[in-house]
């Protein structure tokens, strides 16, 4: 059983980025590493998950997985992997309609080592930085409470309706990127999310969206921890709508 939760080191040696959505557009990313001078030795890539889905390289996911300076939390889509039934016809239709079908042809044996992978993932991560403690989760984090969080993701497992209820919210909730009043997430000084994309990186509260909608044929965002700059890199339309897009 993975960790839910995991607290990263502070980085002496190096940087910190965090990517948003990649959705398998893992070409774009390795340019935009190349861009910022990625240095795998001392710098480190961190993401707020959906590595996979509707891009063309999705299969690439576990090389990137298994390289020792980076690290993700897991998204709604690796759930969905987790998640699938070939039996449940209704599932299979939602995850082909999700950009899942690199998956569900995958034989059984392929299939298992992925979500071998994206099992390991956590739900939540946090890290030091120059200005203050980062928090790093897909969607949004349950009442707006940082080291509420931590606390239940250090729980034993499982939590029944309770758990179901709480992954939901860090996997699958917009209702701040959408507009809903909320508070600021307490405990952070920044939490990272992606799930919902925007035409640009954009802050809600000290919530910092980073899906920029590189699979929309937008971009491919980077957070450079550090000094707070965003980098980004193009990414030509992999053919879907870029309605989806907020801002």
């Amino acid at each position: 059983m993975s960790e839910l939760f995991v607290s990263l080191p502070a980085n002496q040696q190096g940087r910190d980025f965090v990517v948003g959505d990649v959705h398998g557009c893992f070409s774009e990313l390795r340019a935009l590493l190349e861009q910022v001078v990625f240095d795998g030795s001392r710098d480190r890539l961190l993401s707020v998950g959906d590595l996979v889905d509707r891009g063309p390289e999705s299969p690439q996911v576990l090389e990137w997985l298994a390289r020792p300076w980076f690290h993700a939390v897991r998204g709604n889509h690796e759930q969905m992997a987790l998640d699938f039934d070939l039996a449940d016809t209704d599932a299979c239709e939602r995850y082909l309609h999700n950009g899942g079908g690199w998956f569900i042809c995958l034989d059984e044996a392929d299939k298992q080592a992925y979500r071998a992978a994206f099992g390991k993932l956590p739900l939540a991560m946090e890290l030091p930085s120059p200005h203050g403690l980062i928090g790093l989760l897909h969607a949004d984090c349950p009442q707006d409470d940082w080291n509420a969080l931590r606390k239940q993701l250090s729980l034993p497992q499982p939590w029944g309706e309770e758990g179901g209820r709480l992954l939901r919210q860090i996997m699958w909730c917009r209702l701040r990127a959408r507009g809903t009043p909320r508070q600021p997430v307490k405990g952070v000084c920044m939490l990272c999310v992606g799930h919902t994309p925007q035409r640009e990186v954009r802050s809600i509260d000290n919530v910092r969206y980073l899906d920029t909608g590189g699979v929309y044929g937008c971009s491919l965002s980077l957070l450079q921890l550090d000094s707070l700059q965003i980098h980004s890199m193009p990414v030509a339309n992999k053919g879907y709508s870029s309605a989806e897009l907020n801002g």
